[in-house]
Order: C-alpha cells, then sequence, then structure tokens
C-alpha cells in the first residue's frame, strides 16, 4: 500500500511538474510573443516621429520662404508709397530749387574731396 501511495504522489508530483513547466512555457512564449508586438508597435512609432520631424523641417523652410517673400512684398510697396508720400507734402513741394549742389566724393584711396556742381551745368 505505502508502494502505491509513493507512486500516486509521484504521477501527482510529476503532473504537477509538467502542468508547471506547461504554465512556465505559456509565460514565456507570451512573454515573447509581446516582446516581438511591442517591438513592431516601438518602431511604427519611431518612424512616424522621425516622419514628423521631416515634415516640420519642410514646413519651417516653407515659412522662411513664404516670410522673404512678405518681406519683398513689403519693400516693393513701401518704395513707391514713400515717393508719393514725398511728392503729396506740401513742404517738399514748397521748397525753393537751388542753384549749387554740393557733393561729397570718397576716393578709392580714402580721400575726400568737395564737389560743386552748378544748376546750369546738369542741364547742359
Amino acid at each position: 500500500m505505502q508502494n502505491i501511495n509513493r507512486s500516486e504522489t509521484n504521477t501527482k508530483r510529476s503532473m504537477e511538474v509538467s502542468s508547471t513547466k506547461c504554465v512556465f512555457r505559456r509565460i514565456v512564449g507570451t512573454g515573447i510573443l509581446l516582446n516581438v508586438v511591442l517591438g513592431f508597435v516601438y518602431l511604427l512609432m519611431l518612424n512616424s516621429l522621425a516622419t514628423r520631424g521631416f515634415d516640420l523641417g519642410n514646413l519651417k523652410s516653407a515659412k522662411i520662404k513664404i516670410q522673404k517673400q512678405i518681406e519683398e512684398i513689403d519693400i516693393a510697396l513701401a518704395i513707391p508709397t514713400s515717393l508719393y508720400a514725398l511728392e503729396s507734402d506740401e513742404r517738399v513741394q514748397n521748397m525753393s530749387d537751388i542753384g549749387y549742389k554740393t557733393f561729397l566724393e570718397v576716393m578709392d584711396d580714402g580721400q575726400v574731396a568737395m564737389l560743386e556742381v552748378k544748376k546750369n551745368f546738369l542741364l547742359n
């Protein structure tokens, strides 16, 4: 009887050990599968993030290009506006014409010379 009890006990233990091994294998298999799935999801997220950074760089360069165009348009609009304002200003219209004009001329070697020009000289 003791022999039967020992064999039943051994059978129970071997079943418990095999059931524990089966559970352990399932846990390891599930862990490996979970690691593979999470790794794939991580790669997808990383790729998405890199693509967004590339798109952000493109948007920044487009923004800079548009800002330069806006500055060029502002300058192009400011020139006629300022000339029109000068022409319509009463102080400019009431200025007297000068007979002699004095210019400051800088030579290549850094010397400075004064140059006077008569009004009639410019017309001839």
